[in-house]
C-alpha cells in the first residue's frame, strides 16, 4: 500500500496545520523541518485521516446500493405517475384523498432514498487521502521505538516469556519493550534444543530453528557490531553480559528493538505504510541509513515516511522525495535543497560558522553536481504548479487555435508527469479534456512504463495504445506526419550530438512525425540543478543562440521564438517549425558546439570571480560540465 495523494482542507484539520496538498508520493516521503514545525502533527493527522478512509467493501457496497436506491426511486416515481393518472380521472373525494396520501407516501420514500444515495455518494467522493488501490484495511504503523525500558526475561515466568516473545510478531513497535529480550531468549533456546545431540525434533523443525537464529544473529551483528552468545546458565548474552545486564546505550536499545521488528515482522511489512518520526534520535546517521535500507528491503510494495531534521539523512535520499515543513505549512522542496538547508542550519551567520567544517554551501553544491553527473538521468515527478508544465500548457493552448483536436507526442515521457500536471491544472473534466488533447507518449527506455501508463489511464481507456518505446511501433499505430506538436521537456540535453542529424534532418523521426504545420517544442532548464550522465559525454544544454546556429535560423525567421516561464532566461520553451529542423547540417552542429564551448568557458571564469555560495556553487558545477562535455563532443568530431 502506498499513499499517492493527500488533499486535506482546513475544515478537516484541528491541530494548527495549514491545508495539506501533497501529490505524486512514491516509496519514500521525507518531511524536513525544525522541531515544532509540524512534522509529527502531520504524521498524526495522516494516520487519523487514513483510519476514516472508506474500505473497499464499503465502496463496492455503496456503488451497489446507489444503483438499487436509484431503481427504487424510479419505481416510486412510476407509482406516483400511476396514482397521478388515477387521481386525474377519479371523481370520488374519498378515493382522491387516498390517492393523494399514496402519492405523498411515495414522495417521502423518494426523499428517504435520495438521502441514502447522498450518504453513499459521500463515501465515493471521499478524496482526503488517495492510495494506490482501495483496500479492506489501510495500515499505517509508527515504526520508531519510543520506550527504552527493555524488560529483563528474569522478570517473567516461562509462560509470560513465551507470550511476550510471540507479541513481537504483531506489526509495529508497541510490544517491543516487553518482547525484545524474551524473543531473543526463545529463539536461542529453540536453536540450542534443535542442535542438541539428543534432540527429538523433526528435521524441518531443526532447520527452521537454526535458520531463524542465524538470521537474528546476522541482524544483531550488522546493527550492533557484536555477536549474540550464550552463558553457561542458558542466558543469551550481548557484549559478554546477560541481556538484562548488558548496559546498552539508548541508541543500542532502539537498534535492538528494530532488529527484532525487522526479523519477526518481515512477512507483514511487505505492503504497509511505515512512519519513522525522527529516527535520528539516539542513532548515528550512517546507522539510520543502514537501518532504513533494511526496512526498505522488507517493504517492497509499501511506503516509508520519515520526519527528520537530520541533514545527513536528507542528503542520502533523492531531493525529489523531500517535503518542507515550516510554520505549520507543507510545501514541496523538490530539487531546491538550499531552502531546507537554510532552515535546518540557521541564518547566514550560522551557515558561515559551519561552512569551513562541512563545506557548505558552495563546495557542497559543486561536488554534488559533479557527483550526480556520473549517473544516468532519472524521471522526475513534480506537482501541477511546476513552471515548465504550466509553460507547456500555455504553449499548447496557443497552438490549439481553432482546432478541435491536437495530437501531442511527449518525447521522453518518463513517468508521464507532463500529462498528469496538465490534467490537474486544466479546469475541464478529464473526459472533456481528452476530446481536444490527443496525447501519445514515447520513451526510448521503458523504466517508468507502468507509472506512465497509470497516468495515461486517467484520461484514456486504452493506455497501452498510447505508449511506445520505438518509432517503428509508433508509426505502426499512428500515421506519419500526423502530430501537431512534439514536446521535448528536459530531453534534448540527454540526446548524444552524434544522433542530432539522424533525428532532426529530412527523413529523421521528428520531421517524419510532424505535420507540415507542426512544431517541435524544446523545453529545457538552462541551468540544470541536477547533474547527470545522459550519455558517454554527459549532457549538453543548448540555449537560444546555439539552437539558432544548430538549425541555421536567422532574423528573417520571425516566427522562431521562445517563452520564458520565470522571466529570468532559465526556463525556456523554444518553438521550432518543421522546416527549421531539416536545416541542420554537420557544419551547423559543429558551429553550435563551438559556440556553447566558448560560452561555458566564459561563464566558468565569471563565476569564479564572484561570491562563493550555494547558488554559485551549483551554477559553477553546471558550466564546468557544459565546458567538459562540449569539449569531448568537439574532440570526437575532430
Amino acid at each position: 500500500m502506498r499513499i499517492t495523494k493527500i488533499q486535506i482542507p482546513k475544515e478537516h484539520i484541528n491541530n494548527g496545520l495549514e491545508p495539506i496538498s501533497m501529490q505524486r508520493l512514491g516509496q519514500f516521503v521525507l518531511l524536513a523541518g525544525k522541531n515544532g514545525a509540524g512534522k509529527t502533527r502531520l504524521l498524526n493527522l495522516i494516520s487519523n485521516t487514513v483510519s476514516t478512509k472508506p474500505k473497499k467493501n464499503q465502496i463496492d457496497t455503496a456503488q451497489k446500493q446507489i444503483k438499487e436506491y436509484k431503481k427504487a426511486v424510479d419505481k416510486e416515481n412510476q407509482a406516483i405517475g400511476n396514482y397521478q393518472k388515477a387521481l386525474n380521472s377519479e371523481a370520488d373525494e374519498n378515493r382522491r384523498k387516498a390517492h393523494e396520501q399514496q402519492i405523498e407516501s411515495h414522495k417521502n420514500n423518494i426523499n428517504s432514498h435520495l438521502t441514502e444515495i447522498a450518504n453513499r455518494e459521500k463515501i465515493l467522493s471521499w478524496k482526503l487521502i488517495e492510495t494506490d488501490e482501495n483496500r479492506e484495511e489501510y495500515t499505517v504503523i509508527p515504526f520508531v521505538p519510543k520506550s527504552l525500558e527493555l524488560k529483563d526475561c528474569n522478570a517473567f515466568r516461562k509462560a509470560e516469556i513465551l507470550a511476550h516473545a510471540k507479541s513481537v510478531d504483531n506489526v509495529g513497535v508497541n510490544q517491543l519493550a516487553n518482547g525484545t529480550f524474551c524473543r531473543i531468549q526463545v529463539v536461542q533456546d529453540r536453536w540450542f534444543n534443535a542442535t542438541h545431540q539428543e534432540s527429538s525434533l523433526s528435521q524441518e523443525e531443526k532447520d527452521t530453528a537454526v535458520c531463524e537464529y542465524g538470521n537474528l544473529k546476522d541482524l544483531i551483528k550488522t546493527f550492533l557490531n557484536t555477536n549474540i552468545e550464550r552463558s553457561i546458565d542458558g542466558e543469551p548474552t550481548l557484549f559478554s553480559f546477560p541481556l538484562g545486564q548488558s548496559n546498552l546505550s539508548d541508541g543500542q536499545k532502539v537498534l535492538l528493538q528494530l532488529c527484532l521488528a525487522i526479523h519477526c515482522q518481515q512477512r507483514t511489512l511487505d505492503d504497509i505504510v511505515l512512519f519513522l518520526d525522527e529516527p535520528e534520535n539516539h542513532l548515528h546517521p550512517s546507522v539510520i541509513i543502514q537501518t532504513i535500507e533494511r526496512i526498505k528491503e522488507k517493504t517492497p510494495n509499501g511506503q516509508i515516511w520519515i520526519s527528520t531534521h537530520s541533514i545527513p539523512l536528507l542528503s542520502y535520499f533523492d531531493p525529489s522525495n523531500i517535503w518542507f515543513v515550516e510554520n505549520n505549512k507543507i510545501s514541496y522542496a523538490g530539487n531546491g535543497p538550499e531552502k531546507v538547508l537554510n532552515s535546518l542550519l540557521g541564518d547566514e551567520n550560522q551557515i558561515g560558522k559551519l561552512q569551513d567544517f562541512i563545506s557548505l554551501p558552495g563546495v557542497y553544491a559543486l561536488n554534488r553536481h559533479a557527483f550526480e553527473s556520473l549517473f544516468h538521468p532519472e524521471a522526475v515527478v513534480t506537482d501541477s504548479n511546476d513552471p515548465q508544465s504550466l509553460q507547456i500548457n500555455d504553449e499548447i493552448r496557443a497552438h490549439l487555435k481553432d482546432s478541435n483536436n491536437l495530437r501531442i507526442l511527449d518525447y521522453g515521457a518518463g513517468k508521464g508527469r507532463l500529462l498528469g500536471n496538465i490534467i490537474e491544472k486544466n479546469k475541464e473534466p478529464v473526459s472533456k479534456f481528452g476530446e481536444w488533447f490527443d496525447y501519445i507518449a514515447y520513451d526510448k527506455f521503458d523504466f517508468d512504463k507502468s507509472e506512465c501508463l497509470s497516468t495515461i489511464e486517467k484520461v484514456y481507456s486504452n493506455p497501452k495504445e498510447r505508449y511506445f518505446n520505438s518509432f517503428s511501433s509508433l508509426f505502426g499505430r499512428f500515421d506519419k506526419k500526423s502530430f501537431d506538436v512534439i514536446i521535448m521537456c528536459n530531453v534534448l540535453h540527454e540526446i548524444d550530438p552524434n544522433d542530432w542529424l539522424s533525428l532532426f534532418s529530412t527523413g529523421g523521426d521528428i520531421p517524419e512525425a510532424l505535420t507540415d504545420e507542426g512544431i517541435l517544442l524544446i523545453v529545457e532548464d538552462q541551468e540544470m540543478p541536477i547533474g547527470e550522465k545522459a550519455y558517454q559525454k554527459g549532457f549538453i544544454v543548448l540555449n537560444t543562440a546555439e539552437l539558432k546556429e544548430l538549425f541555421n535560423i536567422t532574423e528573417e525567421d520571425s516566427d522562431f521564438g521562445f517563452s520564458d516561464a520565470r522571466g529570468c532566461g532559465r526556463l525556456k520553451a523554444h518553438r521550432l517549425k518543421k522546416e527549421y529542423l531539416v536545416r541542420i547540417t554537420p557544419e551547423s552542429k559543429l558551429s553550435a558546439l563551438k559556440s556553447l564551448h566558448k560560452t561555458a568557458s566564459e561563464e566558468v571564469l565569471k563565476i569564479r570571480g564572484e561570491e562563493i555560495n550555494y547558488k554559485n556553487g551549483k551554477t559553477h558545477g553546471f558550466w564546468v560540465q557544459q565546458f567538459a562535455n562540449t569539449g569531448l563532443a568537439l574532440n570526437e568530431i575532430k
